[in-house]
């Protein structure tokens, strides 16, 4: 399973450690409690070594919504830029569309539930 597709708060493991996520790119590691970035691509186990069965999409969204859904999907593009910058000190075309390309919209709307 790769990084994205963990709940904050949920429990993995990566490289041999523990960690529970924090945020978007950022995880806590269990025994020391730091703070560290995971590249999205990383490919991580989540501790029960299941996977979460997908739900369905709403058929319709209120405005609010649809705003709250772009506003993650923006952070969430950002995040992913912001990594492709740190890691090369510059963004190509093709770094914003593998972001657009990694951003699921599936799992953004299962957090709004």
């Amino acid at each position: 399973m790769r990084f994205p597709h963990l709940k904050i708060g949920q429990s993995f493991i990566y490289q041999g450690k523990r960690y529970s996520k924090t945020g978007p790119m950022t995880a806590s590691e269990e025994e020391s409690g730091k703070s560290c970035m995971i590249r999205r691509s990383a490919e991580v186990m989540t501790l029960d070594n299941s996977e979460e069965v997908k739900q369905p999409l709403p058929k319709s969204f209120t405005q609010d919504q649809v705003v709250e859904l772009l506003e993650a999907y923006k952070i969430e593009l950002k995040s992913c830029l912001q990594t492709r910058v740190d890691e090369h000190e510059k963004v190509l075309l093709s770094d914003l569309l593998s972001c657009m390309d990694s951003v699921s919209v599936n799992d953004l709307v299962s957090r709004m539930k």
